[in-house]
């Protein structure tokens, strides 16, 4: 099988490639799958946790470039072949002896861990040649990064010529379907609609929506030896026997930056609630997006057939097929419209649900018996039908607006009973445009001037506390923005207004789930200032914790010995760790995951008792000074 795929890849163009690692084939991250600010470009070959695994050239060719890094690709090998293409070997824990002594010549050079350079006499390589092993080098997982790249840019190699055996189809799991607009419903509602797939690939009863309604998937992909759910190479959507949307991973482009925030659900990716690809164009094309697809907004009323067929890169292939129905939906109830007095003020309700430009407020008793309702945005009155609806969400009778995108509005909403005073609740949305500032109470957010894909409007709301977390001292009260997974592709400016004594060790830290991220600390007279690319929720802390090291010890490893050491922080996250052994800068790797560094020497070091000094810096400014006893062992 191996050899039949190799000679299908050299059919494709280009030599055959082997698979570069010496380990059973497990890839656990396939081409063009959700990552933050960019499509994977590359796969992942897992090695079980195995550092010790020997990585091979893929193919003959010559070493061009080394990399030795601490983030990105860590420790990485760049090979040009002689059909111009060129692999990629990253997150290596060590190298080669021939290419190690490069690295050592450029480290006596210039005094650092982060290394980059072309070499200036390229070091040829045969097929199958040991280039160094698998590793952590810039992640948190042992694998090793495999790419393939074609004039510089990187292809999938799964359909270029690496033999993996595949005999498995992708999986449908879920349809998604996700209305955009007031006037838009999926089954009645405006919730998201999920349908589960059947065994058999049909669904029985078909969808019924109007408007503007995008669709969804959930297909994961499995390759032979690997657990993990993966991306499919094609993805494909038919409505009425005609293509509709078509999502092909075959070159992914580094100017996309950012662009899988176009092609995945955002929410559901950073809630891990599975992984969904949209089958639908928003904002600038992305370049996967063969076919781009739109809303369903443009279909005529009645009966569609549809199909979603996925597709691997070994030509294993599943399909679902469905049936919209096209066609209004009845309002839960029709309030009569009235102009109200002044009444009583509710807080919005928690349960408000934001979705790019549409606004749903759920409220109590809107269906009652004789209730009368007044909405007003920018105290002009609206009109049922046109200016809102009335929708469903979770079940309750909700009002639907859609809002300007790039400038503020104040939303007003009373509900009266037939004889009743009104109880008015009252929303402030932010329109988000480039070099716009919104501001409530003490925080500010300050769009870039390209940081959005589109504009959209936000909501900022001052929550009741503002829980802390370990090592942190809260400094100020907890903010929420809303609208925090419309796609945007680049950093914002976000301050928080500092209360006296609010200086120190103090930063804007976002809060995610239970875990608070440190996002900048720059002081400005009134402001501390971090940054951004989303909406966020958002505090002033004050980092209490000062960096701890522990104790150092040395293992074994193919590429020689190397030490381990622990370093950690509680709060704002570690800035910088410099360590000399015996008085000599120790060219450190930091392992952020792992909460430790890692120093290969690439010189032989004197077994026996050595003294170690580390000075560790966190991003709030706390420094931890210590010294330690390194024993290194002999042989």
């Amino acid at each position: 099988m191996t050899a039949l795929l190799a000679l299908v890849g050299a059919l494709l163009g280009g030599p055959p490639l082997v698979y570069p690692l010496e380990y059973t084939p497990r890839v656990t991250s396939t081409f063009g799958t959700y990552r933050i600010g960019h499509h994977h470009a590359g796969l992942d070959l897992a090695t079980d946790d195995d550092e010790t695994v020997v990585v091979r050239a893929a193919a003959a060719g010559e070493v061009t470039r080394l990399r030795r890094n601490d983030a990105g690709y860590g420790r990485a090998v760049y090979v040009r072949h002689a059909d111009g293409r060129q692999t990629v070997y990253a997150h290596l824990s060590g190298f080669a002896p021939k290419l190690a002594a490069e690295i050592r010549a450029r480290e006596e050079k210039e005094g650092q861990f982060f290394l980059a350079f072309n070499l200036r006499k390229p070091i040829p390589v045969a097929q199958g040649e040991i280039l160094g092993y698998a590793g952590t080098s810039g992640t948190d997982l042992v694998h090793l990064h495999f790419e393939l790249r074609e004039k510089g840019a990187p292809i999938n190699p799964l359909t270029h010529g690496l033999p993996v055996p595949d005999t498995q189809a992708p999986t449908i799991r879920r349809l998604l379907f996700v209305p955009r607009s007031a006037s838009a419903h999926v089954a009645g509602a405006l919730d998201e609609h999920v349908v589960e797939v059947p065994a058999d690939g049909r669904v029985a009863a078909p969808i019924r929506l109007d408007g503007d309604v995008v669709l969804y998937v959930e297909a994961p992909d499995h390759i032979d030896g690997s657990p993990r759910d993966l991306t499919a190479w094609q993805l494909a959507l038919e409505v009425d026997g005609r293509p509709w949307h078509l999502t092909r991973y075959d070159e992914v482009s580094y100017a996309d930056d950012r662009y899988t925030e176009l092609d995945f659900h955002l929410e559901r990716e950073a809630r891990k609630e599975g992984r969904f690809n949209a089958l639908f164009r928003q904002g600038p094309r992305a370049r996967v997006h063969a076919r781009p697809g739109r809303s369903f907004s443009k279909l005529k009323r009645g009966t569609h057939p549809a199909v979603v067929r996925v597709t691997d890169a070994a030509g294993n292939h599943r399909e679902v097929r469905f049936t919209l129905e096209v066609g209004p939906a009845e309002a839960p109830c029709a309030p009569k419209p009235a102009k109200l007095g002044r009444g009583t003020s509710a807080p919005p309700p928690a349960g408000r649900l934001w979705r790019e430009r549409l606004l749903l407020v759920p409220i109590e008793g809107l269906c009652g018996a004789g209730e009368r309702l007044d909405v007003q945005v920018d105290g002009r009155r609206q009109k049922p039908g046109k200016g809102y609806r009335i929708s469903r969400l979770g079940g309750q009778p909700a009002v639907a607006l859609d809002l300007p995108a790039d400038k503020d509005a104040r939303v007003e909403i009373g509900v009266a009973g037939p004889a009743g005073r009104p109880t008015w609740t009252t929303i402030q949305s932010h329109g988000l445009k480039a070099g716009v500032t919104a501001e409530a109470g003490d925080l500010q957010f300050t769009v870039g001037d390209d940081a959005l894909f589109f504009p959209f409007p936000t909501e900022i709301s001052r929550a009741e506390a503002n829980p802390g977390g370990p090592g942190l001292e809260v400094v100020g009260p907890l903010y929420r923005m809303s609208n925090r997974f419309v796609p945007a592709k680049a950093f914002s400016r976000l301050g928080l207004r500092r209360p006296p004594g609010g200086t120190g060790h103090v930063g804007v830290y976002v809060l995610d789930g239970d875990r608070w991220w440190y996002i900048g600390g720059r002081d400005e007279p009134t402001h501390t200032i971090g940054g951004s690319v989303h909406p966020a929720d958002v505090a002033l802390m004050r980092d209490m914790a000062a960096p701890v090291v522990g104790e150092p010890r040395v293992e074994a490893h193919p590429a020689g010995p190397r030490m381990i050491l622990p370093v950690s922080d509680a709060g704002a996250g570690l800035s910088s760790i410099e360590v000399t052994v015996d008085g000599r800068p120790a060219y450190v790797e930091r392992q952020k995951a792992f909460d430790r560094v890692i120093w290969l020497p690439l010189r032989p070091i004197k077994p026996g008792e050595h003294r170690l000094k580390v000075k560790a810096r966190d991003r709030s400014g706390r420094e931890t000074v210590v010294e330690k006893t390194l024993i290194w062992p002999d042989g």
